[in-house]
C-alpha cells in the first residue's frame, strides 16, 4: 500500500496539527516497514527529521499571492492532484480539510469541530464559507479519525456523519515529555523565566475558550489564602501577539486584583517545557472546550500534579489522575488549587497518578491504530468499486 500524507503543516510545525503530523509520521516509521509513504506539500520545507520522502507540488501562480486562497487551492485541487500523480492508494489529510472531490481513497483527521460549536470561532463570512466547504467534503472521505469520544459525538452532531465511519484514536505526549529531576536543570530553567522555586504553570493558548482570566482570578484568591509571597503563576504565551474579542487579555484582570507582580507571561521554548512541567507545584488547565487536551497529558507525562476542567474531552484524557473542577465555578477552582498546594501527600499522590495515566498513551499505539484505518479505507474503496461494476 502506498500512503500519501498532506504535509501542509510542515510549514507550521509548532501548531497542534503540525505536532500531530510530526509525531504520527515518526511513529509510523518505527512500526511500519511494509508500506510506502510519500509526503506532499506546496513548497520546500525542512524535513530532515523525517524518514519519508517529501515531494513538492507547487501551487499555480494565481494561488501564491494570497495565503487563504493558496491554502484552499492546495487542499481542494493541487494536493489531491499530487496524490493521484504519485499513485497513492490512500491519501491522509491530518487536519480538517478533506477534498470535496477526492481522487483517491481518503482519510481525514478531524481534531475537533470547535468553529461549528462555538460561534465566536466563526468570526466572519470567510471562515463560515470555509467551514461549510470542509464540512460538506467530510462526507466524501472514506474514513474519519478523531481524537476523543467527545469529539466523535460532536462530529456526528455537527456534520451528520454516520458513526461507523468515525474512529477514535487518542493522541499522546511526545517522548521528550518525561520527569526532569536534575536540580541544576530545573534551577537554570526557572532562572530563564524569572521563576521562584514554587510556581503554578499554565500552557495551552490564550484564546477565549481557554478561560485564562478565570485562572488569574482563582490564583489571586489562592495567593492570598496561602500567604506565600514567593508563589507565582507562569502563563505560557504573549498576550500582545493576538488581539480582539477572541483573545481576552488577562493582564487587566491581574492588575485589578493586585497580582501583576506575581504573574509571568512568557513564550515558552519547546526544549524548556519538560523542565517547566516537572518543576511546577501545580499545572492548571481551566479550558471550557477541547477536542483532546494535550497540555494536561504533557504535564502528567512529566509527573506534574494537575487540576483540570471537567468539560468536553478532558475527563477522558486525565481519568482519575487529576482533580476535576467546573471551570465556570471560581470557588471550585480556588479550592482544588489550594488543596494541592497545601497538602504534600495529595501532591505526591497526584504526581504518581499522573505518570501512571500518561503511560497509557503512546504514539506507537496511535500509529498502529491509524495504519489499521488506512487499510480499512483502502478496503472500503475497493469494495465500492466492485459494487459499481
Amino acid at each position: 500500500m502506498k500512503i500519501g500524507i498532506n504535509a501542509l503543516f510542515f510549514q507550521h510545525p509548532a501548531t497542534g496539527s503540525g505536532q500531530y503530523m510530526t509525531h504520527l509520521l515518526s511513529a509510523l516509521a518505527q512500526i511500519d516497514s511494509q508500506n510506502e509513504y510519500v509526503l506532499l506539500g506546496p513548497q520546500p520545507v525542512e524535513t530532515s527529521q523525517n524518514a519519508f520522502p517529501y515531494h513538492v507540488q507547487p501551487l499555480p501562480d494565481f494561488a501564491t499571492k494570497n495565503h487563504n486562497v493558496g491554502k484552499v487551492v492546495w487542499e481542494q485541487f493541487t494536493g489531491p492532484g499530487a496524490a493521484q500523480k504519485h499513485g497513492v492508494d490512500v491519501f491522509h489529510v491530518p487536519y480538517f480539510a478533506p477534498p470535496l472531490f477526492p481522487r483517491t481513497s481518503t482519510v481525514v483527521t478531524i481534531h475537533d469541530v470547535i468553529p461549528m460549536r462555538l460561534p465566536a470561532y466563526q468570526p466572519d463570512t470567510r471562515v463560515k464559507t470555509y467551514m461549510r466547504l470542509v464540512a460538506r467534503a467530510a462526507h466524501n472521505a472514506n474514513q474519519i479519525i478523531t481524537v476523543s469520544e467527545h469529539a466523535r459525538q460532536d462530529i456526528i452532531d455537527a456534520l451528520k456523519l454516520p458513526a461507523e465511519r468515525i474512529r477514535v484514536i487518542y493522541e499522546a505526549a511526545g517522548e521528550e515529555y518525561q520527569p526532569v529531576t536534575d536540580p541544576e536543570i530545573l534551577a537554570k530553567t526557572r532562572a530563564r523565566y524569572g521563576l521562584n522555586e514554587r510556581y503554578i504553570f499554565y500552557l495551552g493558548g490564550l484564546d477565549q475558550r481557554k478561560n485564562v482570566p478565570q485562572l488569574v482570578r482563582a490564583f489571586s484568591h489562592v495567593h492570598r489564602l496561602l500567604g506565600d509571597p514567593n508563589l507565582q503563576l507562569l502563563i505560557a504565551g504573549n498576550p500582545d501577539s493576538q488581539k480582539g474579542p477572541l483573545f481576552p487579555d488577562p493582564r487587566p484582570v491581574a492588575a485589578d486584583l493586585g497580582m501583576t507582580g506575581q504573574i509571568i507571561y512568557r513564550f515558552v521554548e519547546e526544549e524548556d517545557k519538560p523542565a517547566l512541567y516537572s518543576g511546577a507545584a501545580l499545572y492548571v488547565f481551566p479550558s471550557l472546550y477541547e477536542g483532546f487536551g494535550l497540555g494536561p497529558l504533557e504535564a502528567m507525562s512529566c509527573g506534574a500534579p494537575v487540576v483540570c476542567s471537567n468539560r468536553t474531552s478532558l475527563p477522558e484524557v486525565v481519568g482519575d489522575a487529576a482533580l476535576l473542577v467546573d471551570p465556570d465555578k471560581t470557588q471550585e477552582l480556588i479550592e482544588a488549587m489550594r488543596r494541592v498546594l497545601s497538602d504534600d501527600d495529595l501532591q505526591k499522590d497526584l504526581r504518581a497518578r499522573s505518570l501512571q495515566r500518561a503511560a497509557q498513551f503512546n504514539w506507537q499505539k496511535t500509529a498502529r491504530e491509524t495504519l489499521a484505518v488506512y487499510e480499512e479505507a483502502l478496503a472500503s474503496k475497493k469494495s465500492s468499486v466492485r459494487r459499481k461494476k
